[in-house]
């Protein structure tokens, strides 16, 4: 009874997080219950909550060692993004400039081609006379001499009406071919995706686009889209950078459905993102996928941590309310959550009832845990249909034999 009395002060330093404090007591328990199952399993939970700690602390320097290096190559790609962009633009304007030139040249000089053919038809030269002279014919002296033939030129055709010039037809301004409005796609994407690289757009980076999509003749569809391909592409980025941050599921996770919302990124978008870097960096070949929930973040870390050492993909979650989000349009291979969610809207029965109601759902293996060692409580969870209930404190052993069974049974289940 006396080490049963200890075990309960260690479960409330350790919640408390006085992890060497309950690391003492929990040498005095052993020493008078060595035997005590219960010993064990807090002595694996403080051993993996400091590993946890320590690793936390390596994650956050490194987080902010990479968010400092992202934060200078963005604003150095900015800068450049902006100088190319004043470039094109000058280059735009001077090219535009000269072609205005040179039509207005070309209209000149056909207006004076118009003049001069139509002076040349009012104004022909005159056709000389012939100089030839007939001679006299030799007639008899007894009739009147005939006088001389006179040539007469032959009669000049009237002058042409004159036909005033026609107004020189406008130039039609060249179109754009399909090359050079796949440069301008590309570099308003290119745009988009540096105004996107934090995840919000401000009013002047708004009026800014709005200026370039006129400069490059960009459509309101053409914007939509390629703003959707610029977000997604922005928020591929970010996602890669949190995986690869060296933080755990928990943390993973949090930052993650920030980073969905900061971004406005569908759950559709989502799915493709994590599927794709996922799969890139190798962390769902042949894993099962975990759902985690409890509200106790010591104890949600031990058991992501434990999971993970498993072999198993884990998302975890101190809420059930963000675990719902995700769940409506992802399917993991097993839930596991706590039923008392005190920061939670929706308690773990109910979400256990909803999370049933989602018919993609109704059937994945859904396993409760509990610090409340009550039969009731056993009762009603198994009664609404969980597959298995585990009571806290709870071993690393008893917690993966516990679902690698139900992940075994329900993939029989699904082969029949």
């Amino acid at each position: 009874m006396e080490a049963n009395h200890i075990l309960k002060v260690v479960d409330q330093a350790i919640k408390a997080g006085f992890l060497d404090e309950a690391k003492e007591h929990l040498d005095k328990a052993k020493r008078l219950d060595p035997t005590n199952a219960y010993i064990y399993a807090f002595q694996e939970r403080i051993a993996f909550l400091k590993e946890e700690a320590a690793k936390k602390k390596t994650a956050v320097t490194n987080r902010g060692a990479m968010e400092d290096a992202a934060r200078a190559k963005l604003d150095a790609d900015r800068r450049r993004a902006e100088e190319e962009r004043l470039k094109r633009e000058d280059a735009q304007v001077k090219q535009l400039e000269e072609w205005h030139q040179k039509k207005l040249e070309a209209e000149k000089r056909h207006q004076e081609d118009l003049i001069r053919a139509a002076k040349g038809q009012t104004s022909p030269p005159p056709a000389p006379a012939p100089s030839v002279s007939e001679p006299v014919p030799s007639v008899p002296p007894e009739q009147p001499r005939r006088p001389e033939a006179v040539y007469t030129p032959p009669p000049v055709p009237p002058p042409a009406p004159v036909v005033p010039p026609r107004p020189a037809a406008p130039v039609a301004q060249p179109s754009v071919s399909s090359t050079k409005a796949n440069e301008a796609h590309d570099m308003y994407k290119r745009v988009l995706l540096l105004a996107w690289a934090d995840g919000a757009i401000s009013p002047e980076e708004e009026s800014q686009l709005r200026d370039l999509r006129t400069s490059l003749r960009i459509t309101t569809e053409e914007h939509t889209q390629l703003e959707l391909e610029a977000k997604e592409e922005s928020y591929a980025h970010a996602f890669t950078l949190v995986w690869t941050s060296g933080m755990n599921a928990k943390e993973r996770s949090a930052v993650i459905n920030e980073l969905r919302q900061k971004y406005h990124v569908s759950s559709e978008a989502h799915s493709r993102v994590e599927a794709k870097v996922l799969t890139e960096f190798g962390h769902h070949q042949n894993k099962p996928t975990l759902y985690v929930i409890d509200d106790d973040e010591n104890t949600l870390g031990m058991i992501v941590r434990v999971l993970e050492g498993g072999g198993f993909a884990v998302h975890a979650f101190n809420t059930s309310d963000e675990a719902l989000i995700m769940l409506q349009h992802d399917m993991p291979d097993l839930i596991v959550s706590d039923i008392n969610l005190e920061t939670s809207t929706v308690g773990g029965f109910s979400f256990y009832e909803k999370v049933r109601q989602l018919h993609h759902l109704s059937h994945v293996p859904f396993i409760f845990l509990s610090g409340m060692i009550d039969e009731g409580m056993v009762r009603y969870g198994k009664g609404l249909g969980a597959d298995d209930y585990l009571t806290k404190p709870f071993s690393g052993e008893m917690l993966l034999d516990t679902i690698k069974g139900k992940l075994k049974r329900y993939k029989q289940l699904k082969s029949n």
